[in-house]
């Protein structure tokens, strides 16, 4: 962890690179590709970020949601942009096992890409509108066993898909999933009676729980959140549920991008990770900083991407 003391240090060891041969930092904007719409957790942690970011790089940072295909559109954009360190990708988990999601990709969700920095980590969860009966995830079970309507469950990201396929199997129900452009959209609905639940991530639970008009039941993490320990966790209702389903948030960028780009941005990153100011917007998203260099995001990558892929295949979900 670096904390704010430490700053200048950072800031000396992003010029001491620059002294040693690599580029000087480019004057025309750093552009952070959202590939979900405004609103959304990746969205926030991408804006939380992208002032310090500005600060620390000495060049316009902007915020562009490509929002579309479930977080698809916006990596292919990125993929196939220059490797110069001006175009770069708030991903999340799934996006890098997207081949287990789709038959036709445009772009490798792996090769496709350089590691840059880790940025958070978050859950989602389970929830219903506030005038529900439902309670509990158990009752939400016993709701979706009743097929005279079957109970439709919003999504709006390829995390809250997985996560609603294995509430699926952990209770031995098929309920109806309803695909949405972003997580905004899928909370209007719930909110408007639209749909009768949700799957979310936890901070646009808490803040739309703190609204009014949702209910949330629990969550898909391995324990009960610090910032939210009032709300179960899905195997405490099924205690035979597959794994536990947490979202890496990272920063990557195309393949081919110099290491030493790399090395400049990650370190910016780490920097702003470690502003209290910062922290506290991490916090009201309901996002753990998850600071983590080029090669300790990429072996984390490949962890996870196994992992990920394993719960996706234990949750039956079939290639589109």
């Amino acid at each position: 962890m670096i904390d704010r003391r430490a700053l200048p240090a950072v800031l000396a060891s992003m010029a001491g690179w620059r002294g040693a041969g690599a580029a000087e930092p480019a004057t025309r904007p750093l552009t952070l590709v959202v590939p979900f719409p405004a609103g959304s957790v990746t969205d926030g942690v991408a804006r939380a970020l992208a002032a310090p970011l500005q600060e620390a790089l000495g060049q316009p940072v902007l915020v562009d949601n490509r929002a579309g295909a479930q977080g698809t559109l916006g990596a292919a954009l990125v993929a196939r942009s220059p490797a110069d360190g001006h175009t770069l990708l708030v991903a999340s988990s799934l996006l890098f096992v997207a081949r287990s999601l789709y038959r036709m990709l445009p772009y490798d969700p792996v090769e496709s890409f350089r590691p840059v920095s880790g940025i958070g980590a978050t859950c989602m969860v389970f929830l219903v509108g506030g005038a529900s009966p439902i309670r509990s995830v158990a009752e939400l079970a016993a709701r979706a066993g009743r097929q005279d309507p079957p109970l439709s469950v919003a999504y709006g990201s390829p995390s809250g898909q997985v996560a609603l396929a294995l509430f699926a199997a952990a209770s031995g129900t098929r309920p109806v999933a309803v695909s949405y452009r972003g997580i905004p959209q899928a909370m209007t609905d719930l909110v408007g009676g639209h749909v009768e639940a949700a799957v979310v991530d936890l901070g646009s639970a808490l803040a739309q729980a703190k609204a009014g008009g949702i209910r949330p039941l629990a969550t898909s993490a391995g324990s009960r959140s610090a910032l939210a320990p009032e709300i179960p966790v899905l195997r405490e209702a099924f205690p035979d549920a597959a794994a536990a389903l947490e979202t890496m948030i990272a920063l990557v960028a195309p393949a081919g991008t110099p290491a030493a780009t790399v090395g400049r941005i990650d370190a910016a990153i780490r920097a702003a990770l470690a502003r209290p100011a910062v922290r506290q917007q991490f916090a009201t998203l309901a996002t753990a900083p998850l600071p983590l260099g080029p090669e300790a995001l990429g072996q984390r990558i490949g962890t996870d991407n196994a992992r990920w892929e394993a719960l996706i295949r234990q949750a039956g979900i079939e290639r589109e």
